[in-house]
């Protein structure tokens, strides 16, 4: 009993891993050709269709339908069920659920395809079996691949980035006096709620619903002050200072103020100072975070 519950645990571990996941057109578009074009060669492969027209045109009508299948799955209904296929929330037991779906969705288009060509044809249990069967694995180690891929990536890039970040701690004495920085004033939307302070007293902000939640040093020791506004009006307030910078669609961070940084297959995880807090790095993000930080030291 201990060892099944044990093998339960594991599995329940493996399934709720966190899985990097990009439903973008431009992704998607891709990767559903290529499953296309897979299944038009596997289903060749396996008919012998050159010699016949007729077959040939059949299986390159279900390659077009895998085509359009795909990309309603991994694109379109995403966008219309973004709290369900949110990608920082996405875990390996969700794209295997995902995955599923998908596939019921192409054997419903190879029935109605075959149907319409009035070929021979499977029933539906079946078709979904050698859908399942055929596109299953290859799909889930694309995935995986994929994944590694990026991983291997963010770890490779997160070296620099604490070099980086040890290169901004360093000291500069200035070659003639320096100018006191100029203060940051943020504003509610009401005009109500104000907070001035200097730019290295700001930790990050973060979207809570219709509020901003901005975390400040006041005199080394941790603040919070909660503002009614967006994350893309602060944004614009914090526009004159390039140590600030959008890593996350919730989160504006000091890049002055970051102590360390890690790094997953999703992106990249910040350490703050003042704070026990790890701010995200979203995939998104990644490329202007990189630059920016290239551009500060």
């Amino acid at each position: 009993m201990a060892i099944f519950a044990h093998m339960l645990a594991r599995v329940r571990q493996f399934l709720n891993r966190p899985l990097a996941e990009d439903f973008s057109l431009k992704t998607q578009f891709s990767l559903s050709m290529q499953a296309a074009v897979y299944v038009f060669i596997f289903v060749s492969l396996l008919n012998s269709p050159f010699n016949h027209f007729d077959r040939l045109y059949a299986i390159a009508l279900l390659a077009v339908g895998v085509l359009a299948s795909a990309l309603l799955m991994n694109v379109l209904v995403p966008k219309l069920l973004p709290v369900v296929y949110d990608e920082e929330r996405w875990t390996v037991g969700k794209h295997m659920l995902h995955t599923l779906f998908v596939l019921l969705v192409i054997s419903v288009s190879n029935q109605l395809i075959l149907a319409g060509l009035d070929a021979d044809r499977p029933n539906f249990v079946q078709m979904y079996l050698y859908v399942t069967i055929i596109g299953f694995f290859p799909i889930m180690l694309g995935v995986f691949v994929a994944e590694k891929r990026r991983l291997k990536r963010n770890l490779a890039q997160v070296s620099t980035l604490n070099a980086q970040f040890d290169q901004l701690h360093v000291p500069v004495v200035p070659a003639a006096e320096p100018e006191l920085p100029k203060s940051i004033l943020l504003v509610s939307e009401t005009g109500n709620e104000r907070l001035s302070i200097l730019p290295n007293q700001l930790l990050y902000v973060e979207s809570v619903g219709n509020y901003v939640e901005v975390y400040w040093l006041n005199f080394m020791f941790p603040q919070k002050t909660v503002l009614r506004s967006t994350l893309k009006t602060v944004e614009a307030a914090l526009a004159d200072h390039s140590q600030f910078l959008r890593c996350h669609r919730a989160f504006i961070v000091n890049l002055k103020a970051i102590n360390h940084t890690s790094g997953n297959a999703r992106g990249y995880q910040l350490q703050v100072s003042g704070s026990d807090r790890e701010i995200p790095v979203s995939r998104s993000y990644l490329a202007a975070f990189d630059e920016r930080m290239a551009e500060l030291v």
